[in-house]
């Protein structure tokens, strides 16, 4: 199988759209993703060289196999609770997600819009409609790679997979910058020619009471009645958060890579981990940091991040693995002065992590912490390989992710792949705005699509 960043190249946007968004799931195998080149972006604008056709064309081809290791069933533990019946009138359908007629709009042509899809002009079209969203560069959620992958095209086919759009306000938010109308014949043809490829086809299934709020990426949290049963939660219905698809790691190839300011840099396998420091095991609850996200959203303040969390975003395991200041202490850092307080190097602020699971331009995830948090003697911070005394699943970041009692969720990385010792913290997303707390009079428009905002303190 080609991994889809192996097919990228930098110059036909084009092509990428109707070859490389077909290909599989871009995270199987431990290989370092590979970022896409831009004039401005870096990870932004994918591109595909029309000279890659064939080796798409067997991305396609191979997108359509799925191993059969990723739709076992896992046994059923739990009975499920009876769903209540759906009166005959009532209907789970909605016109939310249709666009309103706007004959005061001009008709645009389909290929006027596509000749607005880089970083200077981002045209979109959905069910007819034509938007103009050129100024939500840096306010997408998503990403800005994401919103440059579909732009010039119609949102359908994309929000078919991520169909968390799909509930409504998303549609009427973005109505207020609607510039026109496509003619009929042209919104049948938008959607034509365009195969989004499913890059959560190799995701584990979940257990049935791990109940998702969103599909792709999956977010499930445990049935309350379960979750509360145990003190330790069952690795089954410990809620998951996943951001991006769910990489395929063989343990035999797993490499991290650990670098940064005042330390030498190493490469550790899965054995070296196992094998070079001591095991340490630590009892701790973890917790999203959207968690009652749907507490938040009503008709006043509406919410656009998902997953909307109810309640069960929190749960509670063994961890077992080795400690982060040992490894540090390995490759050359004094962690022993540092926590202390005997060392302070300003070069020497913050632990970055990145993981092996990327979107599907090759951006991957990516997080921090305070690096007292990390050389603490009395912390418990570790690179974890167990979770309740079986390897990690899937799901929580096989085979090494970063455990940080008393951090939220986010800030501890699955599938981790680099750790970087730096002066600041991480510049991904997740760390920057996605799980910010903002006042109710912040907005897309006139904050977060302006990033980085002014520090209050500075």
């Amino acid at each position: 199988m080609i991994p889809f960043r192996h097919l990228i190249k930098a110059q036909n946007r084009a092509a990428v759209r109707l070859l490389g968004t077909a290909a599989p799931n871009p995270s199987r195998g431990a290989a370092s993703p590979k970022p896409l080149s831009s004039s401005k972006y870096g990870a932004a604008a994918a591109a595909l060289l029309a000279a890659t056709a064939a080796g798409g064309a067997i991305a396609l081809a191979e997108s359509k196999k799925v191993d059969s290791k990723y739709r076992k069933l896992p046994k059923q533990k739990y009975p499920s609770p009876e769903t209540p019946p759906i009166h005959p009138k009532e209907s789970h359908h909605s016109d939310l997600n249709n666009p309103p007629p706007r004959p005061d709009l001009p008709t645009i042509p389909l290929e006027e819009v596509e000749q607005h899809s880089d970083e200077e002009s981002m045209w979109y079209t959905f069910r007819g409609g034509v938007y103009d969203l050129t100024f939500f560069i840096n306010g997408h959620p998503g990403g800005t790679p994401r919103l440059l992958m579909a732009a010039g095209q119609d949102l359908e086919p994309y929000w078919e997979v991520y169909r968390q759009h799909l509930r409504g306000h998303v549609v009427q938010w973005m109505e207020k910058y609607r510039i026109g109308n496509l003619s009929e014949e042209d919104a049948k043809k938008a959607v034509k020619g365009i195969t989004f490829g499913d890059m959560f086809e190799t995701d584990p299934i979940r257990d049935p009471n791990n109940l998702a709020c969103t599909e792709k990426p999956f977010c499930g949290e445990p049935r309350i009645d379960l979750l509360t049963e145990n003190y330790i939660t069952p690795n089954e219905l410990f809620y998951v958060r996943n951001h991006l698809a769910v990489p395929d790691i063989d343990p035999d190839e797993y490499v991290l890579i650990v670098k940064g300011k005042g330390i030498k840099k190493h490469k550790f396998t899965l054995e070296d981990l196992k094998t070079k420091f001591p095991k340490y095991e630590v009892v701790t609850t973890l917790q999203c940091a959207g968690n009652r996200r749907e507490d938040l959203h009503n008709n006043e303040h509406q919410i656009f991040i998902a997953p909307h969390w109810v309640v069960g975003a929190i749960s509670n395991a063994k961890w077992g693995g080795v400690k982060i200041r040992d490894v540090l202490q390995y490759c050359g850092m004094d962690v022993d002065a540092m926590s202390l307080g005997k060392l302070e190097d300003p070069k020497i602020k913050h632990l970055q992590f990145e993981s092996y699971d990327t979107d599907e331009t090759g951006f991957c995830y990516g997080n921090s912490i305070p690096i007292e948090s990390a050389v603490d003697a009395l912390g418990e911070a570790m690179f974890a390989f167990e979770m309740n005394d079986e390897p990690l699943p899937r799901d929580h970041g096989f085979p090494v992710r970063v455990i940080a009692p008393g951090h939220v969720g986010n800030c501890q990385a699955k599938w981790l792949h680099k750790v970087i010792v730096s002066d600041k913290e991480s510049s991904k997303p997740w760390k920057q705005k996605s799980y910010r707390g903002f006042a109710p009079d912040i907005n897309f428009e006139e904050d977060l699509s302006h990033w980085p905002p002014k520090r209050l303190d500075q």
